[in-house]
């Protein structure tokens, strides 16, 4: 499984190197500078219009973003580190029932201020993409950042894309492209940072952890060190106001056959406000054959009980699922009894 994973990367790379030798970043960099647009419809427009392969308008959009769009450190409290500090807090509001018009009018408002959180920048992304004719898509998810706290921390934070180039999904971040904060103080620093555009999977994962573990783009999600303190929070996690949860450590040690019992704690009355988890639809990629999906087996006085029987080791990740919404993920750490993992 290393050498297959080892392999994808290294024919990931080649592919990635040989697309950027062939399209001068420098000069879509410099020329996007002075292109602007009273709208998203009408820059998206310019920049399909100008650039013709769906490389360079990826890179053009990526690029006009990070150079014209402004982090809102207006909720950034001093003390913060740097580019970790740029997460919406207010990100898990979502209208899924109208998508497409969030997505302009978010664009819209992102345009007219030049200031975002990594919500808009992301959605300002998707509807440029969009209008560009490139698909896109918004993924949400944890970026490692302060971790004073780690158990209430190490849950949904950040938003960014992934986009399809030549049949291939790449990753990026268009929000810590466009700057970062000093440390001990609250000064945003606007400067242009392209490692976070199509970033390989394997460094994107060092401080990215989506709440759809198929949009990591690798075989093998890793284990992050958080999991150690806590299991992951989805952007359901709040939804359903948990109060507690058992085992309360990520990872879970247990053996072929053994029974494993979870429970959570809630008042069970859902915020409407807050979209669904990671149950959607991901007909894109397919899901994981990893990741299991654990059910309530019983409710009593607002405590929610889950089990799962280890049956093989193939199992990595433990997902509960209330309301066809993830609520925590797990790690596990299966031992095969026959003398294997």
């Amino acid at each position: 499984m290393k050498i297959y994973t080892c392999t994808a990367f290294i024919l990931w790379f080649n592919v990635v190197f040989a697309q950027k030798q062939s399209v001068n970043y420098y000069s879509i960099d410099w020329d996007v500078v002075n292109i602007d647009a009273p709208s998203p419809a009408e820059l998206a427009q310019k920049l399909a219009t100008k650039y013709k392969t769906d490389l360079e308008r990826t890179r053009a959009i990526f690029s006009w973003i990070a150079q014209h769009i402004s982090y809102n450190n207006k909720f950034n409290r001093p003390g913060r580190k740097n580019k970790t500090s740029l997460v919406d807090a207010d990100h898990t509001t979502d209208t899924s029932t109208s998508l497409t018009p969030l997505n302009q009018l978010v664009a819209e408002d992102v345009m007219k201020k030049r200031t975002a959180f990594c919500y808009g920048y992301a959605r300002l992304f998707k509807f440029l993409c969009d209008h560009a004719g490139i698909r896109c898509e918004l993924v949400t998810g944890y970026a490692r950042g302060d971790l004073n706290g780690i158990g209430n921390s190490f849950r949904t934070n950040h938003t960014w894309n992934a986009v399809q180039i030549d049949s291939n999904w790449y990753l990026l971040d268009v929000t810590w492209a466009s700057g970062y904060f000093t440390y001990g103080t609250s000064e945003y620093v606007k400067r242009f940072d392209d490692k976070y555009f199509l970033t390989p999977p394997e460094q994107f994962a060092q401080d990215h952890f989506p709440d759809d573990l198929e949009w990591s783009l690798l075989q093998q999600p890793p284990a992050i060190r958080e999991f150690q303190h806590s299991p992951y929070k989805g952007r359901c996690f709040a939804k359903y106001n948990v109060i507690s949860f058992f085992p309360s450590t990520g990872i879970i040690k247990a053996a072929i056959d053994d029974t494993i019992n979870l429970q959570v704690s809630t008042d069970l009355v859902a915020d409407r406000r807050i979209g669904g988890g990671s149950l959607e639809d991901s007909s894109i990629l397919g899901r994981l054959p990893e990741a299991v999906f654990c059910k309530p087996v019983a409710n009593k006085d607002n405590v929610i009980n889950y089990k799962y029987i280890v049956r093989s080791s193939d199992a990595q990740w433990l997902q509960l699922v209330y309301n066809d919404d993830m609520i925590l993920r797990y790690k596990l750490d299966i031992t095969d009894s026959r003398g294997g993992k």
